[in-house]
């Protein structure tokens, strides 16, 4: 594997220029690159010069790209606008038998839960598995599975906590017991490996770690589940040539993945193609690497002020969280400071990705400890 230069990889983000911005598990900032084909994009749209095609074309790049990035096919991949979108579809897809359960995590993150709670009007049970140090543990996950659970669904990475999920353990579990396993990817793809060879469907938004525009989302369905899914919001993008014709019947649906595109919005996928082009040039293996050593230095500069993750594991990842007195006031001290983070459930919580290096490391631990001194 090539040594990546990461100081040049750095300069092409702008926010490096601006501030430390260690808050990507909200919102990740694009690449130069995609920033300007965005201001190309939307200049083109603003005079009347756009090619709605070539703005099509740009998208099915990224499907191609983001395909490459998890090792899988294309035709396993379709593009909708939020990840809500692939959980309901997956949801209302279920089918119901007496006694039937669907598993979830207590403290998921909205859109992976409540497309599932509403099966509740089904009549399937929902069985929670509670959240302890930082996630759903693997053992809670076996207790809560049976013969009748006809889905588990569950993030690889909480944004909360950062906590980071076995799921080839949770995978395991649902085949022994003939269960289907939905992955929210948001908090990890991009940032860490993810074998999707373990899941039967995985949604991620890419406005996070795979750097792009919000409004752009991919959804990898294993192919032997893609017939199972109804895509009820079938639309002109569902046949496998979108455009031979957009009027009239028969309904004829694409035979893979892409059934289930929904209509995109153009610009920003303009935007995500640049940025999944650099992480793919980079190899997740060497991005996985990078980030964790980064959110490992942060972790060890924890101890000399006083503090501690939420939690400490082998279930750490790229983001941190720390409980600290008034995570708001702390929170907007370090944005005073030009330290960029977040508030989540309770703690303060920061990211680290590939534009990010040590100084922004550092630059954040003496921020905070100023943030936490008496006054």
């Amino acid at each position: 594997m090539n040594t990546v230069d990461w100081s040049s990889i750095r300069a092409s983000f702008p926010v490096a220029d601006e501030r430390t911005y260690v808050n990507t598990a909200t919102y990740g900032p694009g690449p130069r690159s995609g920033l300007e084909a965005v201001e190309q994009a939307v200049s083109d749209w603003s005079t009347g010069r756009g090619d709605w095609r070539a703005w099509e074309d740009e998208a099915e790049r990224c499907r191609d790209l983001f395909a490459n990035l998890l090792g899988v096919s294309s035709g396993d991949v379709a593009l909708l606008p939020v990840v809500s979108l692939a959980a309901g579809l997956v949801a209302e897809s279920l089918p119901f038998s007496p006694n039937a359960n669907i598993v979830v995590g207590a403290e998921e993150f909205r859109s992976n839960l409540f497309a599932f709670l509403l099966q509740e009007r089904r009549g399937f049970e929902i069985r929670r598995v509670p959240f302890r140090d930082g996630g759903p543990r693997i053992e809670d996950v076996e207790a809560a599975v049976d013969e009748s659970t006809a889905l588990v669904a569950l993030s690889s990475v909480q944004s909360s906590t950062g906590f980071r999920l076995d799921h080839g353990a949770v995978s395991a579990i649902c085949r022994e017991h003939g269960a289907r396993f939905f992955l929210d990817g948001t908090q990890a793809v991009g940032a860490l490996r993810t074998d999707v060879g373990t899941v039967d469907y995985l949604a991620v938004s890419a406005y996070k770690w795979l750097l792009g525009p919000r409004g752009a989302s991919f959804f990898y369905v294993a192919p032997e589940r893609c017939d199972e899914l109804v895509p009820t919001f079938a639309g002109w993008r569902s046949p496998q040539d979108p455009h031979a014709s957009y009027y009239g019947g028969p309904l004829d649906l694409a035979g893979d993945a892409s059934r289930f595109d929904a209509s995109i919005a153009w610009i920003a996928w303009v935007g995500l193609r640049p940025a999944l082009e650099l992480l793919t040039s980079l190899g997740i293996e060497a991005i996985e690497a990078r980030d964790l050593e980064l959110a490992r230095r942060f972790r060890e500069g924890l101890g000399p002020l006083g503090l501690s993750p939420s939690f400490d594991g082998k279930e750490s990842s790229q983001i941190v969280s720390l409980a600290v007195p008034e995570p708001e006031r702390v929170r907007a001290a370090l944005d005073a400071s030009d330290v960029v983070a977040a508030v989540r459930d309770r703690f303060l919580r920061v990211a680290f990705h590939v534009f990010n290096d040590e100084s922004d490391v550092d630059r954040t631990l003496e921020v905070l400890a100023r943030a936490l001194s008496p006054s």
